[in-house]
């Protein structure tokens, strides 16, 4: 048995994950599970991403959109800005610009003043006691974002300034999923190391079901502060191209324009012990859309 073939089969095997590196596989397997048919896509789609102290990776993240081999006249994209003690708002009119020569639908550029921010360098707005503040006021920019930004589009792709690498056909992808709700999965490269990064995409275990029945109600379940006992996506590999999730993250996350429309948003309070975007996918389950993952689509954080 080949090393790629023990790995899926492990995968197959896991009840939770126990680690965050994630394995690569043969690109014989990779690609067989990125094919995609010769569908040409219309469907109008609106980018929203949320900034904050971002100045040093939006001229990153224009790239990557620029990139984008989705028809950009069917793409429209806009900036929710919110707190920032960096140059942040100005690095944006600069990209904007830059981005307004790329045949874009629209661009638009929101500045918001919530307040309450969590504030401090990576360490200090990290800390697990800071994550219901920080997590809750991330909901709020996104639904303010979405509440302005939402037009005609049929389908709004949530992407964090910070993103790294993004597959030129990512939008692609995701509409090949044929879900509600579908994101990618979000890995990080140390070194010669590739871990997953965004812990919150995730899908629940016997385990970690009856974890939450013990929970006192106001209890928020967080990832990535110490074990867990659920799959994160990239150790779902051996199920295929398309598989359920209960839990998303914001990295890359596309969402069918008709569900926000019908009230699905990023709960700003608990919702069944979950908060912003879990909250989301908790929310969207209980409203009966699909939540799945494509845990062979990979983007990169910065």
């Amino acid at each position: 048995m080949t090393l790629q073939n023990r790995l899926i089969l492990f995968h197959q095997c896991q009840k939770f994950s126990v680690s965050d590196i994630v394995y690569r596989l043969s690109d014989r397997i990779q690609n067989k599970n990125l094919e995609l048919d010769k569908t040409i896509y219309s469907y109008k789609i609106l980018i929203l991403t949320p900034l904050h102290n971002s100045e040093k990776t939006l001229f990153r993240f224009a790239r990557e959109i620029r990139e984008l081999q989705y028809a950009h006249e069917l793409i429209s994209i806009a900036f929710g800005e919110d707190g920032s003690t960096d140059g942040t708002v100005e690095e944006a009119k600069l990209v904007i610009e830059e981005l307004k020569s790329s045949g874009f639908r629209n661009i638009s550029f929101y500045h918001f003043d919530i307040g309450q921010q969590v504030s401090g360098d990576w360490e200090d707005i990290h800390q697990r006691i800071q994550q219901y503040k920080r997590r809750q006021h991330l909901a709020k920019a996104r639904n303010l974002l979405l509440k302005k930004a939402l037009s005609d589009e049929d389908y709004v792709l949530w992407i964090d300034s910070d993103i790294g690498d993004l597959p030129q056909d990512i939008i692609q992808h995701l509409l090949f999923a044929k879900k509600d709700i579908v994101t990618p999965t979000c890995l990080i490269k140390q070194g010669l190391t590739v871990r997953n990064y965004d812990k919150n995409i995730w899908r629940e275990t016997p385990l970690s079901l009856e974890n939450q029945k013990h929970m006192r109600p106001n209890y928020l379940v967080i990832e990535g502060y110490g074990s867990t006992s659920r799959i994160y996506l990239p150790d779902l590999r051996g199920e295929g191209r398309i598989v359920p999730l209960d839990g998303v993250g914001g990295c890359t996350l596309l969402v069918r324009a008709k569900c926000h429309r019908e009230g699905l948003d990023f709960p700003e309070t608990l919702f069944d012990h979950h908060i912003e975007t879990e909250g989301l996918a908790k929310k969207a389950k209980t409203m009966g859309y699909s939540v799945y993952g494509m845990p062979f689509v990979e983007v990169f954080h910065f």
